[in-house]
């Protein structure tokens, strides 16, 4: 292996390694003012170089959460930023309601789309010609936790374009429940790609909820599919395990 590829793994395994530092400080298994074990010890626990060890503790360092003393190991000095966690929506009216907590940023629009189905994926609906794409980052407080690929049918557009300005398209076309028949979601757990790095702001490989939603109308005709990914340390889910 070359200097700079073993320089590039050294690089991953210390951001990987600080997730994991930065983890336990969250869940207190690292508590406020409790010494952390030695850089020795988190080699050998961890079978990594000591190099990697300091980097990730030197990252911690630089977002105060640890203090390294000359003589006195390294502590605990405060929690990392906790976001919020949001509820994801189980049925569409917290669908609706979940839209009023966002602010969403249209990234692109494009028209005469059709949606991307994973291959295998069981056919929601019967496709229309064409769609209407958009791709929205979603923020709270400024921060962007969400991105969402959304495609609506071309010909509802229309309908709905002023609403689009100030709302989701789970708003939009909730605003005329008429619309929609049949709706459901699937859930899983899936890696950041490029798309996601460039507008979430996270590494490559990071971890995130995935949500595939759809819509059909009264025809059996799909007017809404959208592929949403969170980060997801700002969801979760509930679920009521007695419900029939």
């Amino acid at each position: 292996m070359s200097t700079n590829a073993s320089a590039q793994t050294r690089d991953k395994l210390h951001l990987q390694l600080a997730r994991l530092f930065r983890s336990k400080i969250a869940t207190g298994e690292w508590a406020v003012g409790q010494s952390i074990p030695t850089v020795e010890e988190l080699e050998a626990l961890h079978s990594v170089s000591r190099t990697t060890v300091r980097m990730a503790v030197r990252a911690l360092v630089d977002e105060d959460l640890l203090e390294t003393r000359k003589r006195g190991g390294t502590r605990v000095m405060g929690q990392p930023y906790k976001p919020p966690s949001f509820l994801l929506p189980g049925s569409w009216q917290q669908l609706v309601a979940f839209g009023e907590q966002i602010e969403p940023i249209t990234l692109h629009t494009a028209h005469d789309c059709i949606p991307p189905i994973p291959a295998g994926f069981p056919q929601p609906g019967q496709l229309a010609d064409a769609y209407v794409h958009f791709l929205r980052a979603h923020t709270h407080d400024d921060a962007r936790f969400c991105l969402s690929e959304l495609y609506v049918e071309q010909g509802l557009y229309p309908e709905i374009e002023v609403q689009l300005e100030d709302a989701t398209l789970a708003q939009a076309l909730g605003s005329a429940p008429s619309r929609i028949a049949a709706a459901r979601q699937h859930l899983s757990v899936t890696l950041a790609d490029e798309l996601i790095a460039e507008h979430l702001g996270v590494p490559l490989g990071t971890a995130l909820i995935q949500v595939l939603r759809w819509a059909c109308n009264p025809q059996g005709v799909l007017i809404y599919w959208a592929k949403i990914r969170y980060r997801s340390e700002y969801v979760h889910i509930e679920m009521d395990m007695l419900q029939q």
